[in-house]
């Protein structure tokens, strides 16, 4: 009886943590066009400060504050790249975190910054900060 319930609880841990076992994260890849998963995070640009940049994210509609350690470039959904610390506020940013997901505990670190136009009155479509990938 006991092996049975070992056996049904190992069963249902493995259910559970299946898409995290097996899920596959793939990032974008500057200045080419690829097919990758969901941002993690998107919104407007507000400042970069002890790495950690501040974003208001439009899915949670608050500001998010994201690990950027190491992390030195943004790149441009047109192509072309520049410093994070030389992105305007009010700029549109997508970010996609390292493994794919944040963590249960503490801030999320980005793995690939990605901005529309460093002019922050450079709009794209409704869509861009909607969409997934590219």
């Amino acid at each position: 009886m006991l092996n049975i319930k070992i056996r049904a609880l190992i069963q249902a841990c493995l259910i559970a943590c299946a898409d995290t076992l097996f899920a596959k994260c793939s990032l974008p890849v500057p200045d080419m066009e690829t097919k990758v998963p969901k941002r993690n995070a998107a919104g407007y640009f507000l400042e970069v400060k002890n790495n950690n940049l501040f974003l208001y994210n439009i899915d949670e509609r608050k500001i998010a504050i994201i690990d950027v350690e190491g992390v030195e470039v943004a790149y441009s959904a047109a192509g072309g790249d520049i410093s994070i610390f030389t992105l305007r506020k009010g700029v549109q940013l997508r970010i996609w975190y390292v493994g794919c997901r944040a963590p249960r505990n503490g801030l999320p670190k980005a793995a690939y910054v990605e901005f529309f136009s460093n002019d922050p009155f450079d709009y794209p479509d409704n869509m861009y900060l909607k969409k997934g990938g590219r």
